[in-house]
């Protein structure tokens, strides 16, 4: 049950690159019927309790991109009217899946008030985990996960929106989230105040398990 058959599949260009392959994760469709008992027990546990950070609109229900573009449209026509610019750094984590540290994740689960039975579990799970390539029927020697939340798992995308939850406590500007994709944003009247500030948070921004690529723009006022 915890053991994954990756398949790779071509994405475009040149089949000799690695990087051009898509790789598809399959797990024990029994494993998946016990995942989702435990994610409608998780869900529940963040919704009713509020715990999921207001501008994250990835992975939930009654949420989706439009949900994201809506709360940044709203923010720069406040900002413009106010005579401020607006600054934006974008933030797109690297394999952002596949670098989630176990231990820190769990230490985020206990601090989001999840019991130390269930703290247990999630462990369990999560350790021991082991991946097999598969290609044209042939599979590679299996190879022991160590980090990351599972690929094509059920628990996967909530536990990775717990990892990141607390993105919003280091920082001094408004964050965007849809999962894995962040936009800071920040106004100011000075356009200098706002790049001084935005390259000074994203730094912190992200936890120290998490590496980045960023991408800056800024809107005019009117």
């Amino acid at each position: 049950m915890k053991i994954a058959k990756v398949i790779p599949l071509h994405k475009k260009k040149s089949k000799l690159e690695a990087g051009n392959y898509r790789p598809v994760s399959i797990l024990s469709v029994v494993s998946k019927f016990l995942e989702k008992a435990v994610f409608h027990q998780l869900n529940d546990y963040l919704v009713n309790n509020n715990l999921i950070y207001q501008f994250q609109s990835g992975f939930r229900g009654s949420y989706s991109t439009d949900t994201c573009l809506i709360h940044l449209q709203d923010h720069i026509r406040k900002q413009t009217a106010a005579g401020n610019y607006t600054g934006m750094i974008l933030l797109d984590i690297q394999k952002a899946f596949d670098s989630v540290d176990h231990q820190i994740l769990c230490n985020k689960l206990s601090a989001m008030g999840v019991h130390s039975t269930s703290i247990d579990w999630f462990q369990s799970y999560l350790s021991g985990r082991r991946q097999v390539v598969s290609i044209n029927r042939v599979e590679s020697d299996p190879l022991t996960i160590t980090c990351g939340v599972p690929q094509g798992s059920i628990l996967g995308p909530i536990l990775f929106l717990c990892y990141v939850n607390d993105m919003p406590n280091s920082i001094n500007c408004l964050l965007l989230q849809y999962a894995d994709d962040s936009a800071l944003i920040y106004s100011d009247k000075d356009p200098n105040n706002i790049k001084k500030n935005l390259s000074l948070t994203w730094r912190v921004a992200i936890n120290g398990s998490l590496k980045t690529n960023c991408r800056y723009t800024w809107v005019r006022p009117s």
